[in-house]
């Protein structure tokens, strides 16, 4: 994850020696001055906690070790509650002012722990929603800002802070009002940062202050604050950009308002195949940049009961409706001619379009349009297949190759590790992928209360959920791609299920 006020780091702060890494953690107590990575001959045994947050403030020093923190923040909740976490990072925080280091080194990685807090508040704001987390980081806050060095991260978190609201994140799983339930929050976790009481955060006795009682941090440096309005302009533009997918997305659903005719096939059929993969490529990606990755892993591990509780899962269920309906689309205008002639014409048309998405990188599309072509009804037209060219043939081929199921998608995986630039991903594999990672793998290694953490399956998700972040982080020229005419041909049109119309004239098999 990179740092937003924090842009190099001393040579100084290095990981552990090799043997050091070798040892269990549970050997010896945790160094403050230089982090502990969990060693990996211990991964079949599992992970506590303390190890994983270990890791999660560690100078990254792999390729791995880049995609943790990232990994870690979207997952955690599985297994640990955003207080336990906080109180957990806070601790380590304060206990390098403890420890007779030098001073730059110590001061760096503090910043890092600050950098590690701020990108958690501002990709996770509803983790901080519970009234007792949101005054904990509230004071914290407060208390660092007073020191020059750590002003502008305070500054930054302050401002992130103020988008902090309930979602569907503030109670799911492990969440704060559990945990204080349960009596988690009595454990009392002690402050003593440089120029600060004493004071304790986990006792509900605590009396905060009462300007830490709204939803923002008192005004101490009223001008500050607003300089400090265009350093997060881009934090606030990414929040912009993901509530307005979501609006855009609510006019994005089918309404059939048409059914198909002549006049629609023609005017199908003089609309470029270029044309076309750019509308079906604006439309999915407002519906996938609508998306949060936790999103995804809510549909895959929630009940249809609680399932219907989160709103944002209204989001997902929009894309996998749209990817049928796509599907369905191809087929309905590919059958809506009964000579295999004109059949043959919209066949090669959309052969041709599946060449374009591929050209853009909208995988989730191209998936649709092979899924149509390929449908029951579309496949046995043996007469239509015999008209279309040879070229047109072989390049769809390719395609068929890129989207096969053969060795779990090999193709695709190394097509889209191997995309640089603007992407949409196969949705349906990831759903997959993920299903896989959550029913094949336990969460703890041994019994919940007093087992470790099974941190592969957690690696397996996550590297689904990072794939996409860095995805929805390069997003295409949507203003280029709007058309009117495709979106109304695509969305409006009343189209008829495969699985109902077995037995209707539209999908009369090809003769010879």
């Amino acid at each position: 994850m990179s740092s937003s006020f924090l842009n190099d780091e001393s040579a100084t702060d290095t990981a552990d020696s090799e043997d050091d890494k070798a040892k269990p953690d549970s050997e010896s107590p945790r160094p403050i001055g230089r982090v502990r990575t969990p060693s990996t001959s211990s991964n079949d045994k599992g992970w506590t906690f303390d190890s994983l947050v270990d890791r999660l403030v560690s100078l990254p020093t792999s390729k791995t070790d880049s995609k943790f923190a990232a990994i870690f923040l979207a997952l955690y909740r599985r297994f640990a509650a955003p207080g336990q976490l906080l109180e957990a990072i806070i601790l380590r925080f304060e206990d390098l002012d403890n420890q007779d280091s030098v001073m730059m080194s110590r001061t760096i990685t503090q910043l890092r722990y600050l950098t590690i807090i701020e990108q958690w508040i501002r990709c996770y704001p509803g983790d901080f929603a519970h009234g007792r987390t949101f005054r904990m980081v509230k004071s914290f806050i407060v208390r660092i800002e007073s020191t020059r060095i750590f002003s502008a991260a305070a500054h930054e978190m302050s401002s992130d802070l103020e988008h902090v609201a309930e979602d569907d994140d503030t109670e799911w799983d492990c969440c704060d009002k559990d945990r204080s339930a349960k009596g988690g929050l009595e454990i009392a976790t002690v402050w003593s940062h440089k120029g600060g009481a004493t004071t304790a955060f986990g006792v509900p006795t605590f009396d905060f202050p009462d300007e830490l009682g709204d939803l923002s941090l008192n005004d101490r440096r009223g001008n500050e604050r607003n300089d400090s309005k265009t350093s997060t302009s881009s934090k606030e533009c990414n929040l912009r950009v993901v509530e307005s997918s979501q609006r855009e997305a609510e006019k994005l659903t089918p309404t059939p308002t048409f059914t198909i005719s002549k006049i629609q096939w023609r005017a199908l059929m003089t609309i470029p195949e270029i044309v076309i993969a750019r509308e079906m490529t604006r439309i999915d990606w407002i519906l996938f940049s609508s998306i949060r990755p936790r999103d995804l892993v809510r549909h895959v591990s929630l009940t249809p009961a609680q399932k219907a509780k989160c709103k944002s899962l209204a989001n997902v269920a929009r894309l996998i409706e749209h990817f049928n309906h796509v599907r369905d689309w191809v087929a309905n205008y590919i059958l809506f001619r009964d000579k295999p002639k004109h059949r043959a014409l919209m066949l090669e048309k959309f052969m041709i379009v599946a060449r374009k998405l591929r050209e853009m990188n909208n995988y989730n599309s191209l998936g649709a349009v092979l899924a149509g072509i390929n449908s029951t009804a579309v496949h046995r037209l043996s007469a239509t297949r015999e008209l279309i060219p040879p070229e047109s043939h072989k390049d769809w081929m390719k395609m068929e190759i890129l989207m096969s199921q053969t060795r779990s998608f090999t193709a695709y995986r190394l097509a889209w590790e191997n995309s640089s630039t603007e992407r949409i991903p196969y949705l349906p594999l990831c759903i997959r992928d993920l299903m896989a990672a959550r029913t094949g793998n336990k969460t703890f290694v041994g019994d919940e209360a007093h087992g470790r953490i099974n941190w592969r399956k957690f690696e397996v998700m996550g590297d689904v959920l990072v794939s996409i972040e860095r995805a929805q982080g390069l997003p295409y020229k949507m203003s280029a791609f709007r058309k009117e005419e495709v979106q109304s041909l695509l969305l409006c049109s009343r189209l008829t299920r495969d699985d109902d119309v077995s037995q209707k004239e539209t999908f009369i098999i090809d003769a010879h």
